[in-house]
């Protein structure tokens, strides 16, 4: 008798645990390491011991260290423009341009707009030169400023790239998409992986002189930064692959100790139920978010891996995500494999728990 009671007070406290369980995951924290965090409590609330102590949580998942401008600015070549030559110049569009440039308040200018100054540029070149050739049938006045400009359109189209480059690092908007991250973003229904995507490959195809994007470079940076999608996503990603794996170490031991051999115990019940408010409902969805963006953002990188004009620091900096991405791949297989084997043995199937 003493035996049933002890008995019945031990599957109370479970069920009770349950339903408190069921309760609380209605208050879903923003937050995968928050998720992750929760979980781990709940399990070691139900197993009665400390799946992971305070100590080796603490640090593990660092900050988006960027690099800093020293290491990504190029410094593209100025080429200089004599009285004469400008007086020349004013006779076709490129005159206007450099004369706008060469205000106070033109040589001030963002990554991106120096980017679009120097896609004009390139262009009024051309046409100034095609205007200079066809002038120099009829007089030599056009000759030497000819042979300058086709030096000028030699030395803008080698370092444009240089200036893609600076724009895509440095622009404020684009260094806040990958390092300053909005942890809540893969909770938000409104979230839009493919447009962002668009707006990275827009920016991309930038690296040519001769594209025009439907809409101004500033509109496709604004829009790239009030998302900050990759950072969302690299940080999330790095969460789970340091704060996950301890988590399924310390599991281990537990499910393999639980004998389901005559029964399914009540405890395994309650574990399965955990796994699943915790791990099914609000960290699995969150990694397939993770895992829709880096498929779909994968051809975007290995563009910029591949590409000589990006700065060496910037590359080392997008390996390091694919990194983190590999690493929260195997963490989240682990897991899942645990966990596959645990329901297995003890004829359990990842369902919503009843109560809910």
């Amino acid at each position: 008798m003493r035996y049933f009671s002890k008995h019945c007070c031990a599957v109370c406290r479970l069920v009770l645990s349950t339903l408190f369980i069921v309760f609380l995951s209605a208050c879903s924290s923003p937050y995968i390491a928050d998720d992750i965090n929760e979980y781990q409590q709940r399990l070691s609330r139900v197993l009665d011991t400390e799946l992971v102590s305070p100590a080796s949580q603490a640090g593990l998942a660092s900050s988006l260290a960027y690099p800093t401008r020293n290491d990504l600015l190029k410094q593209p070549t100025s080429i200089g423009i004599n009285l004469t030559q400008f007086h020349q110049l004013q006779q076709c569009e490129l005159g206007n341009l450099v004369a706008e440039h060469n205000t106070a308040l033109g040589k001030i200018q963002h990554f991106s707009q120096r980017l679009h100054y120097e896609q004009q540029f390139i262009a009024a070149l051309n046409d100034c030169m095609t205007l200079a050739n066809a002038a120099q049938s009829a007089t030599n006045e056009w000759g030497k400023l000819t042979a300058t400009m086709s030096q000028w359109q030699r030395i803008k189209q080698a370092e444009y790239p240089l200036h893609w480059s600076n724009m895509l690092v440095l622009s404020d908007e684009t260094k806040a998409a990958f390092s300053r991250a909005r942890p809540a973003l893969l909770y938000q229904d409104t979230i839009d992986i493919a447009g962002q995507v668009s707006l990275f490959k827009q920016v991309t195809a930038l690296a040519e002189p001769q594209y025009q994007p439907g809409q101004s470079i500033e509109a496709s940076l604004q829009a790239i930064s009030a998302s900050r999608l990759p950072a969302s996503i690299w940080l999330a990603q790095q969460h789970i692959a340091t704060q996950l794996p301890p988590i399924t170490a310390a599991l281990k031991t537990q499910l393999t100790a639980l004998d389901c051999t005559a029964t399914t115990p009540e405890k395994a019940n309650v574990l399965r139920n955990v796994f699943y408010l915790f791990f099914i409902d609000k960290i699995q969805p969150a990694g397939a978010r993770i895992n829709a963006f880096t498929y779909q953002f994968a051809p975007v990188m290995n563009t910029w891996l591949a590409s000589p004009a990006l700065p060496d620091s910037f590359k080392q900096y997008l390996r390091s995500q694919q990194r983190h991405f590999a690493a929260y791949q195997q963490a989240m297989d682990d897991h899942v494999t645990l966990w596959q084997g645990f329901l297995s043995r003890c004829n359990l199937s990842p369902v919503a728990p009843s109560s809910a």
